[in-house]
């Protein structure tokens, strides 16, 4: 499941569940509906996302190459979500923080 908020030219993505092959191409499409050339970030809310697989860690790694490399923020990913994040090098090169507030703090 997904909900988007759209705030001052961020794009706030809060994901349930699962990210897996089931529903990846409708959950990254509809992110990408939202984004326009006004969309500074993307901030992905995941503490409630119970389990991903490769192809959620390829919607995440979609949305960096829409938004030219930059401006992609992870969130509060449960641990075995982060240990996937760790196997798969993704915390290398997008930020992950522990709650919204400190990831707007650093964005800021």
């Amino acid at each position: 499941m997904v909900q988007i908020e759209q705030k001052n030219g961020d794009l706030v993505v809060y994901l349930k569940g699962e990210l897996t092959y089931e529903n990846t191409n409708e959950i990254k499409e509809e992110i990408k509906t939202y984004i326009t050339k006004d969309t500074q970030r993307i901030i992905i809310e995941l503490s409630e996302l119970e389990l991903i697989d490769s192809s959620g860690v390829g919607v995440f790694i979609s949305l960096l190459r829409r938004m030219q490399g930059e401006g992609v923020f992870l969130v509060a990913p449960q641990p075995k979500v982060a240990r996937i994040f760790e196997i798969t090098k993704l915390n290398q090169i997008i930020p992950i923080y522990a709650k919204i507030e400190e990831a707007g703090n650093e964005m800021a």
